[in-house]
């Protein structure tokens, strides 16, 4: 498919700017939230992007919610609300890129729902049952440092206290090292098992 080229201001926290791409499947995605919402008649108090980020060694990124804050100490993947500011959902998951794990985006590659045959986004409420939002979640390509180091992962330490990478046998195990990986809730999961799915339909190894 082709690929159309975007300019996106994710400079919020002292980045450079990121001249993204998006695969032709995400166009509908390409609009602001309250487009989107008003597009498919949907009335959920908010709308959040996931963003799932694989090293050459085809692991992807996870990081671990901060003590202090909700959900304290179990892990996830970058990720946020989509602002009434972000020009789009995607331009709202590259700056959550940005400002969660100080990684640019490159090109965001797909869409990763819970599974096959499930719907384009997920639900869920807050804590307290009283807010219901729309999740959407992209594989995510990030730009890369020269001479084949690895990306440096910046952590927001008021959202994140640590970050791993893990292979899709870590995930089933939840076990990244040796050591104990709780993610989030089970829609972390299904979409992390469907991520590492679509990559081997690719050829591509799942770490």
């Amino acid at each position: 498919m082709s690929v159309v080229n975007t300019p996106v201001d994710t400079n919020s926290k002292g980045g450079p700017i990121a001249d993204f791409a998006f695969d032709e499947s995400l166009i509908e995605w390409t609009v602001p939230k309250s487009d989107w919402l008003e597009i498919h008649d949907k009335n959920f108090d908010g709308v959040a992007t996931s963003a799932y980020i694989f090293d050459a060694q085809g692991r992807v990124l996870l990081v671990q919610r901060a003590a202090h804050d909700s959900m304290p100490n179990l892990w996830e993947t970058p990720g946020g609300a989509v602002d009434s500011g972000d020009d789009s959902i995607l331009a709202g998951c590259a700056r959550e890129v940005r400002e969660e794990v100080g990684l640019v985006a490159k090109r965001m590659k797909r869409l990763v729902t819970e599974g096959e045959g499930r719907g384009k986004w997920s639900v869920f409420t807050n804590r307290s049952g009283t807010r219901v939002f729309c999740g959407f979640a992209f594989e995510v390509e990030v730009e890369e440092p020269q001479g084949g180091k690895e990306v440096e992962v910046v952590l927001d330490p008021e959202e994140h206290q640590a970050f791993c990478w893990a292979g899709e046998e870590d995930v089933r195990r939840g076990v990244v090292g040796g050591r104990r990986i709780a993610l989030s809730c089970l829609m972390v999961r299904n979409r992390l098992m469907e991520a590492f799915r679509l990559r081997r339909e690719d050829g591509v190894n799942g770490g």
